[in-house]
């Protein structure tokens, strides 16, 4: 092949010259390209599509603690679990934050405070219970480096399935065998009732049986925990009763620094941040969880502290701030370092 020396911008042009072996090798590339492309996209790929994210950990600084948030997993959300809200409005609020009308995809989040002298895990996760997108906490643990057997306290914010879950193994023994499991008083009297049990819907009596599993495996390493409690030094046991019967928040605080984990104050970020005042169907009772929700809101916007909630987008902490009758969440920047 050469060009012609009076014009430099000229294509090639075929030399005689050319060998029968040149003219074999461009006949096999041009046939192996052409087997190529006939493959699967799926094949051909430099790297196979991952069939998942990766682990959820994320770490940072408070004062002289460090709080990991560990990603247990996501459920999917139908909007017309939401309640107080006009449909039509629903779906307007989840097309402002680039959501479809549809299920809305929830992170559930679990917390690890490191104190320095305790190891704190605030929530489990679920497990299997609610199905194959959740229980990858054990897997988070790891990735964090962090053994079950290392945790020295386990903090309950309340006793549904994606919270106590995770206190169990697959075989429904103990996971955490060396932690001592707070758990609100209140929440524990009536998630372990035969008789609240019984006047619940069959589809709900799974998450009595659930409650009553964990308490029997766990013992007397259960410690019923009342409001205002300090736990260790640091953490304090807050009642956000609404959610739940007994739901508890956790106030941690450490060099002056300030953290609310909140557990399940609210559930649809971009629908219950603009409307504080919209419920969801699993709160036991509406107007004491509306409630509980527009007081957290109210303070942690005027006292400027981050919350850490269990169904906010991971990392799940970050800051509220007021915008007339709305809420603003602004997420923590992500840490890279602590």
């Amino acid at each position: 092949m050469r060009r012609d020396p009076a014009d430099p911008f000229s294509y090639p042009h075929r030399d005689d010259t050319m060998t029968a072996h040149s003219r074999r090798s461009f006949i096999k590339a041009a046939a192996g390209a052409a087997a190529f492309a006939a493959l699967p996209a799926s094949v051909r790929a430099a790297a196979p599509l991952a069939d998942k994210a990766a682990v959820g950990v994320h770490r940072m600084k408070l004062g002289q603690f460090q709080v990991t948030t560990l990603l247990d997993g996501y459920v999917d959300i139908d909007p017309s679990l939401l309640h107080g809200i006009d449909r039509k409005m629903i779906a307007s609020l989840l097309r402002l934050s680039h959501l479809p009308d549809g299920p809305v995809r929830t992170a559930v989040n679990a917390f690890l405070v490191n104190t320095g002298d305790k190891l704190v895990l605030i929530d489990t996760g679920a497990r299997n219970v609610f199905g194959p997108t959740l229980g990858r906490l054990p897997e988070a643990l790891a990735a964090a480096d962090v053994s079950p057997l290392a945790v020295d306290t386990i903090l309950i914010t309340h006793m549904h399935g994606d919270h106590i879950g995770g206190l169990l193994d697959a075989e429904g023994k103990v996971f955490y065998p060396n932690a001592t499991l707070r758990i609100s008083r209140a929440d524990i009297a009536f998630w372990t009732s035969d008789e609240a049990r019984a006047k619940a819907p069959k589809d709900s009596q799974g998450g009595f049986d659930l409650a009553r599993k964990v308490v029997d495996a766990y013992g007397k390493r259960v410690e019923p925990l009342d409001p205002g409690t300090e736990i260790v030094p640091g953490i304090h046991a807050i009642a956000a009763y609404g959610h739940t019967p007994g739901h508890m928040t956790y106030l941690i605080e450490s060099g002056g620094a300030r953290l609310r984990a909140v557990g399940d104050i609210l559930h649809v970020a971009p629908v219950q941040f603009p409307d504080v005042k919209v419920t969801l169907a699993y709160d036991s009772d509406a107007n004491k969880a509306r409630a509980v929700r527009e007081a957290i809101f109210a303070q942690a916007a005027k006292e400027g502290f981050p919350i850490a909630a269990a169904h906010l987008p991971f990392p799940g902490i970050g800051y509220i701030r007021q915008a007339g009758k709305s809420y603003v969440y602004d997420p923590i920047p992500w840490q890279l370092a602590v």
